[in-house]
């Protein structure tokens, strides 16, 4: 009995002695957003054969153990008033879920359904809780890699009102699945800046998410969805380099955008990139839960590969140095992982020098 006794005190003190930053760990450490394939109008409109387990396969050989994958969610259903989502949806998406499932890669289900300069709509409450109900109740039982993001970056909507409908879509989930984390994040597009408005939801499976984009005048050169436009912005290096800084061009003077060409001087290096993320980090030791950096990258377009390879090698140390999971924007596409103007096969146009800075792995024999 003593015997007994003693093996349950030292188990008990090994748990105990678990370090606290190890205790706000996400279950995953990094990974890709799958973009461009459930963004899409209605699930008659997804392409599903771009993607195939094989895909899944050659994302965890690149080292990673989470994949991201933006959902159009509520297009994906009947639309108002029920928003009924379509039995096809539930079908392809199923079989994704398998593909994670059997190669033990997280999934996070992120609702995506979001206009970048459209405001959040305060009444959007009511279809996140009837798109919810049904997600919750169709995978509530299934696997065990997977995680549910209520809404990606609501924005334009004041913190107290956002957060008020987040706690209550918290507990629409929970009504019918407790098993499965749960995505939480801020308003201002999941802003650092906005985590510490978040309240202290009492749930313990959750997970909390910022977005990091900083240097925006760096990260968005070329972008076209901004207001008003980057499209016309070209060559900013990071960090901030006088001699090959471009000219500000002219329809960007009297904008946010002339603001930011204007200090960046100031913002365009490695430490003030750090002292943001520092203020995520700040969040997660005070709050002590777990943290993820959902989204972060470079657009291709005008900035300079090698400009670009260094800001997600800072990024990324930085992020693993504070020990917070991450999945970068994004696989395919303008912050992707293959070279620009290829078709993104796999086994030829990866961009070698952004899969080394962000840590992944260089597939065997791969000759680029």
């Amino acid at each position: 009995m003593k015997r007994n006794l003693a093996f349950i005190l030292l188990v008990f003190m090994q748990f105990s002695l678990v370090p606290v930053s190890e205790a706000q760990q996400a279950p995953f450490s990094r990974g890709v957003n799958l973009t461009s394939w459930f963004q899409a109008r209605s699930i008659r409109e997804v392409r599903f054969s771009k993607y195939t387990q094989k895909d899944f396969i050659r994302i965890k050989q690149l080292g990673a153990d989470v994949i991201r994958l933006p959902i159009n969610l509520h297009y994906m259903t009947d639309g108002a008033p029920e928003y009924r989502i379509d039995p096809l949806f539930f079908e392809r998406l199923d079989q994704v879920v398998s593909w994670a499932d059997e190669l033990g890669l997280y999934l996070i289900l992120d609702n995506h359904t979001f206009h970048p300069t459209r405001s959040t709509d305060p009444g959007i409450g009511d279809i996140l809780e009837k798109v919810w109900v049904q997600m919750a109740g169709h995978y509530s039982q299934a696997s065990r890699f997977l995680v549910y993001e209520i809404l990606n970056e609501p924005h334009g909507i004041a913190d107290d009102v956002w957060n008020n409908i987040q706690e209550n879509i918290i507990s629409v989930i929970r009504r019918y699945d407790t098993r499965h984390p749960i995505m939480v994040g801020p308003s201002g597009y999941n802003s650092y800046n906005n985590l510490a408005a978040m309240p202290r939801y009492e749930d313990n499976n959750l997970i909390y998410t910022f977005h990091f984009y900083d240097p925006f005048l760096f990260t968005h050169q070329g972008a076209t969805w901004t207001d008003p436009s980057m499209g016309e912005l070209t060559g900013v290096p990071f960090p901030y380099d006088a001699q090959h800084m471009p000219d500000l061009p002219s329809s960007l003077h009297s904008t946010w955008v002339g603001d930011n060409y204007r200090s960046y001087p100031a913002n365009g290096n490695v430490q003030q990139v750090k002292s943001l993320i520092d203020i995520a980090e700040k969040f997660r030791d005070e709050r002590k839960v777990p943290l993820f950096c959902g989204e972060f990258g470079v657009l291709m377009t005008y900035s300079r590969d090698s400009d670009r390879a260094f800001w997600y090698e800072e990024v990324r140390k930085y992020l693993e140095e504070k020990q917070i999971a991450w999945t970068t924007w994004d696989y395919h596409g303008g912050f992707g992982l293959f070279r620009k103007g290829t078709s993104g096969r796999f086994d030829r146009h990866l961009n070698t020098r952004l899969i080394t800075a962000l840590g992944f792995n260089i597939p065997d024999g791969y000759v680029q």
